[in-house]
């Protein structure tokens, strides 16, 4: 059955976001359902205020990758990790602890919460119960405070870039917790770093999702390409470039997946200013519909046709940066 609804996670930007600096560009967290039969958004929830969690002054507020547990939403901030219960949305829990920063995921795995620490480089993994730390596992390998202090609350830290590795999204394989690293354009093992996909395939572009399909793991590249790898032998046999064939490509950062059989819907953020430029090196001149830019967009893509089939735009000011789709299997 073809999906109706889904959750579209994220932020809208701060009007001088850019001049106040790093962790301080997202003023309002936004979750919109976006109804595929007739191409709606509208707005489910949003959080625009701080709090005990956040800095005092501009607290980044964005809501990161989120994960379904049947009628249950783990929703992630900057700093917290809210459960609700759907479709209602009523919050049944909030944990939150000194060692979040900038989280960028929250996935379930066999009974435990595993949190995407972004800005200290760690995978945080909680009891879903009591939201209790049970581990801590950085993601270069390394011990997770031989850079960071463990005494610090991080939650109140606008920034602590650079980030070593800068962990986005965790899948598992063979049965262990894999994650993606933005900074180093690969997937490793958390049990072993050594054991390692080369996302990027030596095209030196960030990567971000990475879910399965069919039998097969997909990763997105900021850049729009969508990455299939064998995953027994590690190796990228496939990349799929959803705007080949079509004269005009959204200027946005790709981030944002979900598989529904051969369709795969797509976060393209909004562009912001930023001082990483060697980032957004892909972009394009010669661009016609989207050469002044364009909002964000989710973008439906068939593989088996190798077509976009429709692109979703989010109307100006529910939201400029997407992080996680999700199926929304009520009204």
């Amino acid at each position: 059955m073809a999906l109706r609804n889904l959750l579209v996670a994220g932020g809208c930007l701060r009007e001088n976001g850019f001049e106040l600096g790093e962790g301080k560009y997202y003023g309002k967290a936004g979750l919109l359902k976006l109804d595929l039969t007739n191409g709606q958004f509208s707005t489910l929830l949003s959080k625009a205020d701080g709090g005990k969690n956040y800095p005092e002054q501009h607290p980044n507020q964005q809501y990161t990758v989120a994960c379904l547990d049947g009628d249950t939403l783990w929703l992630p901030t900057d700093t917290e990790i809210y459960q609700y219960q759907l479709p209602d949305l009523k919050q049944l829990k909030c944990f939150s602890h000194p060692c979040f920063h900038n989280i960028h995921s929250v996935h379930l795995f066999n009974n435990e919460l595993v949190v995407t620490s972004t800005g200290i480089d760690n995978i945080v993994v909680l009891c879903p119960e009591t939201g209790e730390i049970k581990r801590i596992v950085n993601t270069e390998g390394k011990t997770p405070w031989h850079r960071f202090d463990p005494k610090t609350d991080y939650r109140l830290i606008h920034s602590t870039r650079p980030h070593d590795s800068h962990p986005n999204y965790v899948c598992k394989l063979d049965n262990k917790l894999w994650v993606t690293r933005c900074t180093h354009d690969d997937a490793v093992c958390l049990d072993d770093v050594t054991d390692r996909i080369d996302v990027a395939h030596q095209d030196e572009m960030s990567v971000h999702d990475g879910i399965w399909w069919q039998d097969k793991l997909v990763f997105t590249r900021v850049d729009g390409y969508l990455v299939i790898v064998d995953p027994n032998t590690r190796q990228v046999i496939d990349k799929h470039d959803p705007f080949a064939n079509e004269r005009n490509r959204p200027l946005g950062w790709c981030r944002g997946l979900l598989v529904d059989g051969d369709i795969f819907y797509i976060g393209y953020s909004k562009l912001r200013k930023t001082k990483l430029m060697s980032k957004l090196k892909f972009i394009s001149q010669g661009n016609f519909k989207y050469m002044d830019g364009n909002e964000a967009l989710v973008v439906a893509y068939d593989i088996g046709q190798k077509k976009v089939i429709n692109t979703y735009a989010i109307p100006a000011g529910m939201l400029d940066a997407i992080y996680g789709i999700l199926p929304y299997n009520f009204a």
